[in-house]
């Protein structure tokens, strides 16, 4: 119940919140900035074929943490991913730490599990081992930010064929979040959060950058142990292999979770598949 009072009050806070209108221009003057220094080709690039569908995916997901001690701490992760235009379901599920020697940098490791079903081809498994570290930093008004660079391995097995396939990647997501209350208020149980990031992916089967990912989002601290967000993605691929271009929209809600160690160990982002 304190999920879906959590989900009612993130939807809720963002019609009371008069600053969301002014942040959240602010955000995509930021994110458009951000996506333009990164993109590889011009904006016209961007733009997709008029006969191109654009694929919608919708996630629901959770990210339980917990205090292992002062600097460390341990992390889990569940998902369910729908993508009815590609014809697909996946389930996620893994488990890592975190150590934060400083307060400016955390190092990540752990590993994520996916079991993917597709109506028209074979189910895969997916075993997802990945490490990096995140750097973080705020400003005088509590805003936050972020860049989390990650190396990962996917081994994927076909389960029809018990063939394995091996693809390297490389993520380098960064984040700005910002309160919408005052500092004296910000990061507080009963306030919210609105934030903005941008991830280009690098793989190595094609030796470029795909997919680029561009989100938005709205939080909402419902108390000292549970942050509900809503997030939406635009996706950015290279369908046939040529130039990116924006062929997804992805949904999601989003809970985090703490046990021992209450807010503080939900800020700074959590995990993404």
């Amino acid at each position: 119940m304190g999920i879906l009072r959590a989900a009612r009050a993130l939807v809720v806070t963002a019609g009371r919140v008069p600053a969301v209108t002014t942040v959240c221009r602010s955000l995509v003057v930021f994110s458009i900035g951000v996506l333009l220094a990164a993109a590889a080709r011009p904006a016209s690039a961007q733009e997709p074929p008029a006969d191109t569908d654009i694929l919608q995916e919708y996630r629901i997901t959770g990210y339980p943490s917990y205090r292992v001690s002062d600097h460390v701490s341990g992390f889990g992760y569940v998902g369910w991913v729908y993508k009815p235009d590609a014809r697909y379901k996946s389930y996620y599920l893994g488990k890592g730490v975190f150590w934060e020697p400083v307060k400016w940098l955390q190092l990540w490791g752990g590993v994520i599990g996916v079991y993917t079903n597709q109506y028209d081809a074979s189910n895969l498994l997916e075993i997802r081992p990945f490490g990096g570290p995140k750097f973080m930093w705020a400003n005088s008004r509590r805003w936050q930010f972020y860049n989390w660079t990650r190396y990962e391995i996917r081994l994927t097995e076909t389960l029809n064929t018990d063939a394995w396939t091996t693809v390297h990647r490389v993520r380098n997501q960064t984040r700005i979040s910002i309160p919408l209350a005052s500092p004296a208020r910000a990061w507080k149980p009963k306030t919210a959060v609105v934030f903005s990031d941008i991830e280009p992916i690098y793989r190595s089967d094609n030796a470029n950058i795909d997919p680029v990912r561009l989100r938005f989002g709205l939080g909402y601290i419902a108390s000292p142990h549970l942050l509900a967000e809503f997030q939406y993605f635009v996706q950015w691929t290279r369908p046939g292999g040529g130039g990116l271009k924006y062929t997804d929209n992805i949904w999601r809600l989003n809970f985090k979770l703490s046990g021992r160690g209450g807010l503080e160990r939900l800020l700074y982002g959590g995990m993404d598949e």
